[in-house]
């Protein structure tokens, strides 16, 4: 289902959120579908991007441009949930799980992310 690879911190990112979020290419193409999303799709898995695209349109899904100042470099596609968390809430928790994971390694922990052991440590100073 993924084509092109979205750096592991923003998946890990994507995966924790509440809303179904999937994030398709310039060319269409799906790069990433978050757990939420995997969790209503029909068996058998949907391979086409634009059958996966219609799914979540048809679920109350808002199209979302990707973009850079006017280069646009993909489209997300999210299906809001009432929730009561940030996303620094959850990027907490996609990092204690990292964490968890990982066994307390940190090193293992901001590899697994996709960040720097330096980012990795100021976020966790923060969130003191």
């Amino acid at each position: 289902m993924s084509t092109t690879p979205l750096p592991p911190i923003l998946c890990a990112l994507l995966d924790w959120r509440d809303e179904e979020i999937v994030v398709f290419g310039i060319r269409r193409d799906t790069l990433h579908v978050n757990l939420a999303a995997r969790s209503t799709l029909p068996p058998p898995p949907m391979d086409d991007s634009a059958e996966l695209r219609a799914h979540f349109v048809a679920r109350g899904g808002e199209a979302v441009p990707l973009q850079v100042s006017e280069r646009v470099l993909g489209e997300m596609i999210i299906v809001r949930r009432p929730t009561g968390r940030t996303w620094a809430e959850q990027e907490r928790e996609a990092i204690r799980e990292a964490l968890q994971r990982t066994r307390g390694s940190r090193v293992d922990a901001a590899r697994r992310l996709g960040i720097s052991r330096t980012t990795l440590w100021r976020r966790m100073r923060v969130q003191r």
